[in-house]
């Protein structure tokens, strides 16, 4: 018999093959469509350890999906899919228990009648347990954090199938490194997190043209110095892709207060010649996230990212210079900084907490793309990425093990694989940023 029978047979109706709804579901990602040979959707964390164990003990490799953003397509093996580990529970005291396969959009809708939020990714189809594993830089990073500064309590099941409770007192070391160490010491299967009021926002959009970039990235800058941790925001510079899109630096922003104090703080930007468009006004915070794209975008990404601990002159004339090359290039700016920085850099498996914004810079290149296409592509990135420290996991599709070394300094990673020989020291879980014991 074999092992896809067999579990079957140990967890009737949760074991899917080619061809049923819940394998395409399943064996989908953002990348494209895998080919496992069967799909494992648990309805708790008793079976996901069953499956865990069943697949450990007859040595058949398997991929963890929880959104399905960070993947790539798996072929052969089993997925565990979390998408039946969705629930959504809001307590006392703004305490929120979290399924890791729901999604930040059916948060976002649990908290609003609540007035309360979560920082979370950009798009409402983002995956909990990925964009949690991996930090969460989210919108209101600089009122309330990241998404792990907001995590108090994890339910994880190990290389063993034991489900363990991990939080600040049970597990201490696990709990550090669940928080920005990624998939690599467990199967997450519920988070518990802290919401925060998000109450009386306002935000919006301003969009600017093609004809002074490098001014609207220093007024950016200078109004992100001196603000306030309430204000939020992220300067992203698009190139001429579509009509829909329009090519120029567009910033995004979100305050909790007045419309006229947002536009105050603002006033250095709004008052540029390059201004083309703004709509600014009250805001639900589930309305900040975004509808992703269906499906892969018709293009590979070049490029590189960090967090850059000074905004200085240097640094902003190289991240303007990436814009101008001939292959289409995205430069994205999120403000960093207020409560971002005031956590502990050895708190948690993030340590570039004195970031005052992550930095990516993508080139876009055909998918048939040659190496000498993309090594041309690449030409001017790192002379900008020089300004940035790390690499932020959730935004560096990249993987092998000098990635991993970029992504966390030298002392973090050490005791990130300290922890990994103790949890799992057979090297079961092979996240997308795999961390070796």
């Amino acid at each position: 018999m074999s092992f896809v029978s067999e579990l079957s047979e140990r967890m009737p109706g949760r074991v899917h093959a080619p061809g049923s709804t819940e394998y395409e579901a399943g064996a989908h990602v953002f990348a494209g469509q895998g080919t496992p040979d069967a799909v494992v959707r648990p309805g708790s964390a008793s079976e996901v350890g069953l499956a865990v164990r069943s697949a450990v003990a007859a040595g058949v490799a398997f991929t963890v999906r929880s959104g399905g953003h960070g993947s790539d397509p798996v072929t052969g093996g089993v997925v565990v899919d979390l998408s039946d580990l969705a629930a959504i529970e809001v307590g006392a005291d703004g305490v929120v228990h979290v399924g890791a396969g729901a999604h930040w959009g059916d948060v976002a809708a649990a908290l609003a009648p609540h007035g309360l939020g979560i920082t979370s990714g950009d798009t409402r189809d983002v995956g909990v347990g990925g964009l949690v594993l991996g930090g969460g830089i989210g919108w209101l990073v600089r009122t309330h954090g990241l998404t792990v500064d907001a995590l108090r309590e994890v339910e994880l099941v190990t290389a063993t199938g034991e489900v363990l409770t991990v939080n600040a007192h049970s597990h201490p070391d696990l709990f550090w490194a669940l928080r920005g160490g990624g998939g690599n010491f467990g199967i997450a299967t519920r988070f518990t997190l802290q919401a925060a009021d998000v109450s009386g926002l306002v935000g919006g959009h301003v969009r600017f043209d093609q004809s002074d970039e490098r001014t609207v990235l220093g007024a950016w800058r200078d109004v992100m110095r001196d603000a306030p941790d309430g204000l939020n925001s992220t300067l992203l510079v698009m190139p001429a892709l579509m009509p829909e899109v329009p090519a120029g630096p567009q910033l995004s922003v979100a305050l909790q207060g007045a419309e006229a104090e947002l536009r105050r703080l603002l006033e250095p930007l709004l008052s540029l010649p390059s201004v083309a468009d703004v709509s600014l006004g009250p805001v639900a915070y589930g309305d900040l996230l975004e509808d992703a794209p269906p499906g892969k975008p018709p293009f590979d990404f070049v490029g590189g990212n960090g967090f850059a601990p000074d905004l200085s002159e240097a640094a902003l004339d190289a991240f303007a210079a990436t814009l101008e090359s001939e292959v289409p290039t995205m430069l994205l700016l999120r403000a960093l900084g207020g409560a971002f920085s005031r956590v502990p850099a050895d708190a948690t498996a993030i340590a570039q907490r004195d970031g005052q914004a992550l930095v990516a810079v993508n080139r876009l290149v055909p998918l048939d793309a040659g190496p000498e296409l993309r090594a041309a592509a690449a030409v001017g990135i790192d002379e900008a990425v020089a300004f940035t420290t790390g690499r932020y996991a959730n935004f560096t599709p990249e993987f092998g093990d000098d990635v991993v070394t970029e992504i966390f300094p030298p002392v973090t990673l050490a005791r990130l694989r300290a922890i990994k020989r103790e949890v799992d020291p057979h090297d079961v879980f092979r996240a997308s940023h795999h961390i070796t014991p």
